[in-house]
């Protein structure tokens, strides 16, 4: 028996599903009879375990009906590489922010058309702190790292965004409609950076500040977070690092 305590969770599909994936490790092409061979199961569950990935797009058929990885697991392990170098350059400044300031700090990237991923952080030292799961999705206008990105998106991006979106309020603070975004996007653009006032939750709020490409596309923000009241004290200060840690990660991009 395993001592994995997440064997229980594990859907039993899908892990064979991955285990014909991983043939192609080691082969360029597989039938299906070549795929049953290799894992000691029958053809034609090999057939419907080819069949769901390519219907998935992660590999195609051939016209003499073998299989062959598709260019969707090239782009995949591309979006992972860049996240990785992303992760790497950026890290160390929010630790240095977390260490000199006490609170959390993130990094976000806009991961759909519509909602922003939480892909690293650093936890604050402080003992009462925030402290976002990696991986935790939201609407990007109720984060201030989600409002700093779409600021600086297409208004083509932005108007899309308005048309696939439910303002719903998570709390009495949180943008309700299409106008009170982009009036909000405004006043980011007009100072550089976002605010989330308790908008996803009560007694919590952040600042944020986008990561631009030399052409001004946003590529990521990164954010200080923790209570309401330190956050309002201390705000400069938590401005001025994110600045100076924002300004020094985009000179690491060039």
């Amino acid at each position: 028996m395993s001592d994995n305590p997440n064997t229980k969770y594990i859907l039993h599909s899908v892990a064979s599903a991955l285990s014909v994936l991983d043939l192609f490790f080691t082969y360029e092409e597989l039938s299906p009879t070549d795929a049953a061979k290799c894992l000691g199961i029958n053809r034609s569950t090999a057939f419907r375990f080819l069949v769901t990935l390519e219907q998935s797009g992660y590999i195609t058929k051939t016209s003499d009906s073998r299989y062959r990885l598709s260019v969707k697991i090239s782009t995949l392990g591309q979006i992972a590489h860049n996240r990785m170098a992303l992760i790497n350059l950026i890290h160390p400044y929010l630790c240095k922010i977390s260490e000199e300031n006490g609170e959390s700090t993130h990094l976000v990237i806009m991961d759909t058309p519509t909602h922003v991923t939480f892909i690293d952080k650093c936890v604050g030292t402080l003992w009462l702190k925030m402290d976002i799961m990696l991986g935790y999705t939201q609407y990007a206008h109720l984060t201030g790292t989600g409002k700093a990105i779409l600021a600086y998106e297409s208004d083509q991006f932005i108007y899309e965004y308005i048309r696939n979106v439910t303002f719903e309020p998570s709390t009495s603070h949180s943008i309700k409609d299409a106008r009170e975004m982009l009036n909000t996007l405004n006043q980011i653009r007009e100072q550089g950076y976002a605010c989330d006032h308790e908008e996803v939750e009560i007694g919590l709020s952040c600042y944020a500040v986008p990561i631009l490409s030399l052409s001004g596309r946003p590529i990521a923000a990164i954010s200080c977070s923790g209570p309401t009241t330190r956050m309002e004290l201390n705000r400069q200060k938590h401005l001025s690092a994110l600045f100076s840690a924002t300004e020094q990660i985009q000179k690491g991009l060039q």
